[in-house]
């Protein structure tokens, strides 16, 4: 591995990780009567995120719920909603990849990317319901996400075929499917995830091959309801080999390297959340199921900290 990383081996976090590591970190945090600090740690948290994982609703919509809690009940059971949380985010990604599940049958090749949590519970229910099928893994740079998910797919005991990101579309003759996951879903049904994605499915579109991305519902970016964007980093040289590489490159040049990209709604065949698949179309009538109400009355986050932490 010491060698990959001067091509730019340098996986990053999931969302679902991340997601996780939020609340695993906030439980510690937490206890006591008064919940500064907790409010404190996540105000942190949420302008750490705002840097570095902007696209990351399901880190955004995790901060507005666990504010709203503390809104609404102070400190009390502040702990055990914690726990909840948790266990409910588990359980609705094992709900969203077993409704993938049933799309994916005996002798099936799906191409995936990356290394998404809700990509990999759908390839361990499969085969753990014994179905036979094999999985083209695009290398996923930057980051090279992929071979982590190839040599994953590969304890498994999963044919994988590790392929490099350019030949997605000299492969796709060979593919029934495409999955992949998501760092956020936008109101219109865009899928924002890992850069390459929108090639990956712009591949299939042609081939007519079916597109699907996993996504629980906590990934749905509510913002974009109201018109917002969601924002997309973009890394440098860093993402793409190490110091020692860099010093034997030209001086003037510029290195670029997005870390997610859009696929468009007309790309995709449809989101397999813990509710069900729906079409792209059907992601407003998603939220108003959700949240009773369409738009959902939400308040900002910087509106939601101001409240609680007021000039503190």
């Amino acid at each position: 591995m010491s060698e990959l990383s001067k091509h730019g081996f340098a996986p990053r976090a999931t969302g679902s990780e991340l997601l996780m590591d939020l609340l695993n970190e906030s439980l510690k945090v937490a206890g006591g009567r008064d919940c500064r600090d907790l409010v404190r740690f996540l105000k942190e948290k949420y302008l750490l995120y705002a840097r570095e994982r902007p696209g990351s609703a399901g880190l955004f919509n995790t901060i507005r719920s666990i504010l709203n809690y503390i809104r609404e009940n102070g400190c009390t059971g502040v702990r055990e909603f914690f726990g909840g949380f948790r266990d409910r985010y588990d359980k609705a990604l094992w709900a969203a990849g077993e409704v993938m599940a049933k799309r994916v049958v005996d002798g099936d090749v799906v191409m995936t990317n990356s290394n998404s949590v809700a990509v990999r519970r759908l390839f361990e229910i499969l085969v753990r319901n014994k179905v036979k099928f094999s999985v083209y893994v695009l290398e996923s740079r930057p980051g090279m996400e992929g071979l982590v998910l190839a040599d994953y797919l590969d304890k498994l005991g999963v044919e994988t075929y590790l392929v490099v990101d350019s030949a997605a579309r000299f492969f796709m003759k060979n593919v029934d499917k495409v999955v992949s996951g998501a760092e956020a879903v936008a109101v219109n049904g865009a899928i924002v995830s890992k850069a390459g994605t929108s090639l990956m499915a712009l591949a299939a579109s042609e081939a007519r091959v079916r597109f699907f991305a996993i996504a629980p519902t906590l990934k749905i970016s509510l913002e974009t309801i109201y018109g917002e964007l969601v924002k997309l980093p973009e890394g440098d040289w860093r993402l793409l080999m190490d110091e020692e590489t860099r010093r034997a490159m030209p001086e003037k040049y510029t290195a670029r390297a997005p870390l997610y990209d859009v696929t468009p709604p007309n790309m995709v065949d449809g989101i397999a959340t813990e509710l069900g698949l729906y079409p792209p179309q059907s992601i407003p009538i998603l939220v108003k199921t959700i949240y009773g109400t369409y738009p959902p009355q939400l308040k900002p986050l910087d509106t939601l900290f101001a409240e609680l932490l007021g000039g503190g």
